[in-house]
């Protein structure tokens, strides 16, 4: 019986099992995980319900298991409604029921509760996430309240650092030309405060006589 009703859940997505509860099948959206991407897929949700009926499972549900069992839709209802019964009967003596390829019920308290099956309910597989770094790459950014590329930007930091680099190699030459000239004019002189003074001897001329003496 549970094969039958497993291949129904998958096909129509959910059923109602008589004095225990229904089953649904939930899309399953996928995520995104640091180093991995999960696939989308479904998951088994169930919802505990003393008051669930055969009757909310639509007449298609009885055909396929009267078809099935070779049997009429009355005597295919009435049979499922015999399975329900026993089932509740293995739960209420705290019995776990294995519902092959859907999940495990038990009843440890008062209550049903449902382990869904491990296996992932997707045709899809997840797959591993890579960082991939590509050199050069060139988006939009916005700077200020204008629109440029990451591309320009780096070329305008590339020429702003060319432009540094030439203006210090400028000073450098110009503080190792004037180094040159310092110490050619010392070889030259000598290292003395009077070579680098002025030379030439100040001449005081005495004032012409402004008045006569009487």
């Amino acid at each position: 019986m549970f094969s039958i009703l497993s291949a129904y859940l998958y096909q129509e997505k959910k059923i109602s099992i008589p004095g225990i509860g229904r089953f649904e099948l939930a899309p399953k959206n996928a995520a995104a995980g640091f180093d991995a991407v999960e696939a989308p897929a479904w998951e088994i949700r169930f919802t505990e319900d003393k008051a669930a009926t055969a009757s909310e499972n639509p007449d298609s549900f009885y055909t396929l298991l009267a078809a099935k069992e070779a049997i009429s839709n009355e005597e295919a209802r009435q049979q499922f409604e015999e399975f329900a019964r026993n089932t509740q009967v293995k739960l209420n003596d705290q019995e776990t029921v294995v519902w092959e390829d859907v999940g495990i019920l038990e009843k440890p308290d008062f209550r049903v509760v449902f382990t869904p099956q491990t296996v992932t309910l997707s045709p899809f597989s997840g797959i591993t996430a890579q960082r991939v770094i590509r050199e050069h790459a060139s988006h939009q950014v916005l700077r200020g309240e204008n629109e440029t590329s990451s591309e320009a930007i780096r070329e305008e930091m590339l020429a702003a650092g060319e432009k540094r680099s030439t203006g210090l190699k400028i000073a450098w030459i110009v503080l190792a030309a004037t180094a040159v000239i310092a110490a050619l004019f010392f070889l030259k002189n000598g290292c003395s405060l009077q070579s680098a003074a002025n030379q030439q001897k100040a001449t005081i001329q005495k004032p012409a006589d402004t008045y006569e003496l009487k």
